[in-house]
């Protein structure tokens, strides 16, 4: 299988690289920046036309809220035109596109765990792009794999660490963390990601999939202890640190709005027997192995 990857520096299409990069099954091609900036939709319909590939797997994004609220045609760019015109080159060479979205579609209202046919309605600017994102891929192209993915640990570069690793070394540093213990996702591991969207793959599936981590929904608080429990358990030495909650009305340091409830439910893959989640701290445990 031939596959064409963006974003191999990030989080999510580092997991892709390291895990495909090594199968031998899968012939992995990167798309980098110097390639064709993603911002710029005609350039990057120029290269792909150029590529040979089966398929082609999207976890680049422009995530920054507030970047996001800044740039907002660049946004526009990186999250809607250049996924519409990745999925309509998929469309034409008949090979499968895989885009990934957010949990910051949803609106944040409603309490409890959202799938996948439930009310969208995003409140900020980068949700927004991420929902229009995903209906200009589906329409582009209705085989398309849309999957969103929520509060990703794993595996990382030291410039990009996750609220797992940040809480983590915090700890490990000793003082006060003040975290917001009122908003609630789940969190989920991307090494796991990676094994969903070969299972989706293999049955030839389409359209949008939760792929996230099983268990009750965590706020940034505690999940956070949450980690440092885990990490006491498995030897790591935390020393004298204190995790203090607060509320996200608190969070004066944010321009752009969060929103409160969108910890997502797995609901497709279970319901078609494509695979069974496992709670997020057996996810975490492995990580802590291997970090």
């Amino acid at each position: 299988m031939r596959v064409l990857l963006t974003g191999s520096t990030g989080r999510l299409g580092g997991a892709f690289l390291t895990l495909w990069g090594n199968d031998p099954d899968i012939d992995l091609q990167l798309m980098t920046r110097q390639d064709a900036d993603l911002s710029e939709p005609d350039a990057v319909s120029r290269f792909l036309r150029e590529q040979e590939f089966d398929v082609l797997v999207n976890p680049a994004a422009m995530s920054g809220l507030e970047e996001c609220l800044d740039f907002s045609d660049q946004a526009q760019a990186i999250n809607v035109q250049t996924p519409h015109v990745m999925a309509q080159i998929c469309q034409e060479r008949g090979a499968r596109f895989v885009h990934f979205s957010t949990d910051y579609v949803f609106g944040g209202k409603v309490v409890g765990r959202k799938v996948e046919d439930d009310p969208t309605g995003a409140v900020n600017a980068y949700g927004v792009t991420k929902q229009a994102g995903e209906r200009a891929v589906l329409d582009a192209s209705p085989d398309s794999l849309v999957c969103r993915v929520s509060w990703l640990f794993g595996p990382t570069t030291l410039e990009r660490p996750s609220h797992f690793d940040n809480v983590l070394q915090r700890a490990l540093a000793g003082g006060e963390q003040r975290l917001i213990g009122d908003k609630y996702s789940m969190p989920t591991y991307t090494y796991d990601i990676v094994e969903w969207v070969g299972v989706l793959l293999s049955k030839k599936t389409s359209g949008i999939y939760h792929l996230c981590n099983t268990g009750e929904p965590e706020s940034w608080l505690s999940y956070a202890e949450k980690v440092c429990q885990l990490a006491i358990k498995h030897g790591y030495d935390l020393g004298d640190y204190q995790l203090v909650g607060m509320a996200l009305e608190e969070a004066h340091f944010f321009r752009e709005k969060r929103p409160q409830h969108t910890a997502m439910l797995p609901s497709r893959l279970v319901d078609e027997g494509l695979a069974t989640p496992r709670h997020w701290l057996e996810a975490a445990e492995v990580y802590l192995k291997i970090r």
